[in-house]
């Protein structure tokens, strides 16, 4: 799995990039949802693949041996972490953690 921080994948993420899932054609298959694709070109060699009703990210099939899915889509756990992160130049000047900062396994119930 790949961690994507280029300027356009924090756009279109809201966050810090994208987590890509990278799957060879052949084992990838559509369960529901295909009719509903819809891309938008934000770039002449950027563009993202959305649900026309929800909005989720949904995959890019940008190369004739692969399927790149954006893991933050699926349902079931991958068991496995990220193992490459590219465009690491070019992540968010926010991105790190703040000395101090704290980690919560839900949404704590006030502000800490």
């Amino acid at each position: 799995m790949w961690m994507c921080h280029c300027s356009n994948c924090r756009k279109t993420s809201g966050g810090t990039g994208n987590a890509i899932l990278i799957v060879a054609r052949d084992r990838f298959h559509w369960l529901t949802g295909e009719d509903h694709l819809v891309t938008y070109e934000l770039r002449p060699t950027y563009s993202i693949t959305r649900c026309k009703t929800c909005g989720t990210p949904l995959p890019a099939e940008v190369d004739e041996q692969n399927v790149y899915l954006t893991a933050g889509t699926l349902d079931d756990p991958l068991g496995v972490g990220i193992k490459t992160h590219i465009f690491w130049g070019s992540r968010a000047d926010w991105e790190f953690d703040s000395e101090g900062v704290c980690y919560f396994d839900e949404r704590p119930s006030r502000r800490e």
